[in-house]
Formats: C-alpha cells, structure tokens, sequence
C-alpha cells in the first residue's frame, strides 16, 4: 500500500513542476471560473529552513512512538511543542516561499488580499457597525463584503486589546518595508494600526495551532491516544493549513474540530450541556464564515448514527441533544439581534445574493473540480488513503454495517457531496473547505493506523510525502501573492 502512495504522490509533483497541464490547476482561469496559476521561481536556496524544522518534527514523531515519555507522563506539554513545531513550520515555507515572511504583513494590510483588516480600521462605534453591517458590508473590499463580521471584529479587537500597551505601540515605528507597495500603504497606517497588523501577522498564524488541542481531545476519545497522537503530526502537513496564512480561512478549523469535540464530549459524558457549547462555538465558526453551516449537517448525522448504534431508545436522546445543540446555536445570534439589532439571517441573505461565483460559474465541472481541489490541497497520501476506504465501504452492504461502520466517515462523506452537489460552492475549495480538514484528518488516521496498521516507519514515510508535496506546490503554485 505505502508503494503505491509513494508513486501516486512522486507522480503528482512531477506533473506540478513541469505543469503537463493547466487543467491540474483547474478547470479554466479566472474569471469566470478559476485555476491556480502557475509560476517558478528557483527558491531552493532558502529550502533549508523547512527541511531542518521537518527533520525535527519527523524526529519528534519518532520519540513519540518509541519513547511515549512526554506524551504519557506530560501530554500538555507535548502538544504545546507539536504546536510550536507547527507554527514555525509555517513559517519556514513562507521563508521558503518568492515572497519571504514579509509578506505577512501585506497579506494583512492590503484590502486587494485580505479586506478584513481594512474594514475594521472603519469601526468607530461598535453598535452602529454590527446595527448597520447588512447596509455597508456591500460597500467594503475583497473578502470582507461577502463574509459575516467576524474576522471584521477579530481585528477591531487586537486593535482594542493593543492600545492598552503604549510601549508596544511605539515598537511598529521601527519597522520599515521593503517593497514600495506594502511602504504605500504602510505610510498611511496610525502607530495603532501599524502595530495591530504586525501582531495579528503572527498572532492568526499561532492562532491557527491551537486546533491541535481539540483535534488531540476528540480523537483520543474516539480512537484512542495513538490515533490521537498521530493526528496532530498528519494535520500539521496537510497543505491547505499551511499555504493559507494569515487571511481569515487558516484558522477556521478551530471552531469546527472544537464544535466536535464538545459533541464528542457529550456523547461520552452523556450531557447534553456540552451540546448547548457545541453549538454555540459552530455559529461562533458561522459568524466568521458561513462554510461552518454545512458542519451541521455532518453533526446532525454523526450525532444519529452514535447514539442509533450505543442507546435503546435513541430516537428520545436524538430529540433532546438536538433541542440542547438548537439552544446553543441560537444563544449568539438572539443576542445579536436583541442587543445590537444585528440581524444574521438577513446577512445570510445578502451574502448568498451577491456571491458572483454562484452565479456565474458553471454548475457541471465544480461537480468534479470541487472534490479535485479539496483533496489536492489535502494532500495525495491522504487522499489515497480516503479512497481506498470508500472503495471498501461500496463493497459492502450499508444496511447491514450500519451499525459497524464509523458514524465519522458516513456523516464526513455525506456532507462533502451534499455540500458539492448543492452547487453552493464553485471553486477554491482546498482554501473555502479547509474548516472541513480535521474530521478528514481523524478518518484517515485512524484507517492508517488501526485498518492498514502502519508501522512507525511507514507513518513517518507517510507524513514525508505530505511535505514533499507541500514543498513542490509551494515551489511551482501561486495559492496567495
């Protein structure tokens, strides 16, 4: 088996680096459509950066299987140096990358790349944005007009959080850019707002880490601490959680895996008040992107299939977790509404109406290039491993396994291809799904380790590959400028 994600995944980057064809991008450029564009520029001098800090994590993965002293007798202290591992990670590919990790600061400060920091230097009055936020969000640039205000807000409150520091205000005076464009814009930046970009630039980064807590917790539960420990080694190399920094989707995954994990929790404790957290963080996740509000589907069947499969009476303990996850759901935006007259179905609205990819592009080849893009940017390995295991469950009879199979992998199948088939999203799925990440990363984790029982040397092959295969795209694709 690890032959053939071998050569699968060898083959792939051979035809990224000689582009055999565009149409491994996407189906057609933009607009209408889109494809990743494709451009070389020889960074190799810089790829020992990467190649050090994967060394060390490959060799702490190693210490982790062998040498189960950290994870056993300080668990938290082993998951704070895998997060710390995989935040420089990033780093190093960014390092590696044409633009360097300056280019952090222009992904935030640039409306034409991000929007989000833009639109919160316009806040002035907190309840007059979120009162009015249906009216103006139109009138904002890029990313920002066609998203709820979350990430909006998240910049507005690093601001308010910073200016309580005035010597570290007077830091991002020394900071000087390179590049005109970015010194452009730089120069008509406050101290304040200066210092909110520099922060935020390697604060959402680490911020995106953090998923590795909750990612850790559910699959201990579900699977076991090997599993466990496993998938916070996979996660860290999947592509789209690394290439993506520091706009808005990088760390989106923190609400979905952290939602599931309190639904985990509630089916493990059997109290329902973790649904009522459960819910309440998936719309915290919502009020940042609506690409959370497919999660519930994925909950709703996850949550049926669990208790069908463990309870006599299931059908009573699927009415009350659903009325306790309801409740939690609703707690924010009722008090939105009641308190700042912020009205989140009628945002959903003027979001969806004004989508332009919805409307103009086509229906038909998303149907395929949907699913391409989220499992290139999951990564080939990962990708074989996943379907190969739907190959298995074809072959069986689903009615009579369906209290055997894993309620994950049925609810995390149905939800992507209602979600494709829906056609309510039409491209640059390996970014907009990346909230869907952990639960693919659970699965195949899990297959990996207690179905294809691969040794430590293969699971180590296994995450080699996926950074190859980072390295290469980062090497010969465009994902941000």
């Amino acid at each position: 088996m690890f032959r053939i994600i071998l050569l699968i995944t060898l083959l792939f980057c051979l035809t990224i680096g000689f582009d055999v064809s565009p149409y491994l991008r996407g189906p057609a450029p933009y607009p209408p459509e889109w494809q990743w564009s494709y451009q070389f520029v020889n960074t190799l001098s810089r790829i020992y950066f990467p190649i050090i800090i994967l060394l060390v994590f490959l060799e702490l993965f190693y210490l982790s299987e062998t040498k189960n002293y950290l994870t056993k007798k300080h668990p938290h202290l082993f998951l704070l140096l895998v997060m710390l591992f995989s935040f420089v990670f990033q780093l190093s590919i960014l390092f590696f990358s044409r633009s360097g990790v300056s280019v952090l600061i222009h992904r935030i400060i640039d409306p034409e790349l991000n929007g989000y920091f833009t639109a919160a230097l316009s806040i002035h009055n907190l309840s007059d944005f979120l009162r009015n936020y249906n009216q103006t969000m139109l009138h904002f640039v890029y990313h920002a007009k066609a998203h709820p205000p979350g990430a909006i807000l998240l910049f507005f409150f690093i601001k308010q959080l910073l200016s309580f520091f005035p010597s570290v205000v007077t830091f991002a005076n020394h900071f000087n850019p390179n590049h005109s464009d970015i010194k452009l814009l730089w120069n008509t930046l406050s101290p304040l707002d200066r210092t909110t970009a520099i922060f935020s630039s390697f604060f959402i980064p680490f911020l995106s880490t953090i998923s590795l807590v909750p990612l850790y917790s559910s699959a201990k539960i579900l699977y076991g601490t090997k599993v466990a420990t496993r998938s916070l080694f996979l996660f860290s190399l999947v592509p789209t959680i690394v290439f993506f920094i520091p706009i808005n989707d990088c760390f989106l995954h923190i609400f979905s895996i952290t939602a599931f994990f309190f639904l985990v929790k509630a089916l493990q404790t059997k109290r329902f008040l973790w649904l009522l957290l459960s819910g309440f963080v998936l719309f915290l996740g919502a009020f940042f992107n609506l690409s959370l509000l497919p999660i519930g589907i994925l909950f709703t069947i996850f949550f049926f299939l669990s208790v069908y499969q463990h309870h006599k009476k299931p059908l009573l303990k699927i009415a009350k977790g659903g009325i306790f996850f309801a409740l939690g759901f609703l707690l924010l935006p009722l008090f939105l509404l009641i308190v700042f007259h912020f009205n989140f179905l009628q945002v959903t609205q003027t979001i969806m109406k004004h989508v332009p990819d919805i409307h103009t592009r086509s229906y038909t080849i998303w149907i395929f290039y949907n699913l391409y893009d989220f499992f290139v940017f999951s990564g080939i390995p990962i990708t074989i491993i996943f379907l190969t295991e739907i190959k298995q469950l074809s072959q069986n009879n689903l009615l009579k396994q369906i209290t055997k199979i894993d309620p994950l992998f049925l609810a995390f199948l149905l939800m992507i291809l209602i979600l494709n088939f829906s056609g309510s999203v039409r491209g640059e799925t390996g970014r907009l799904w990346s909230p869907y990440t952990p639960f693919l990363i659970l699965l195949v984790t899990n297959v990996i380790t207690t179905k294809k029982n691969f040794a430590t040397k293969f699971f180590a092959g296994f995450l080699l590959l996926q950074a190859i295969q980072i390295l290469v795209m980062q090497e010969f694709w465009v994902m941000l400028w």
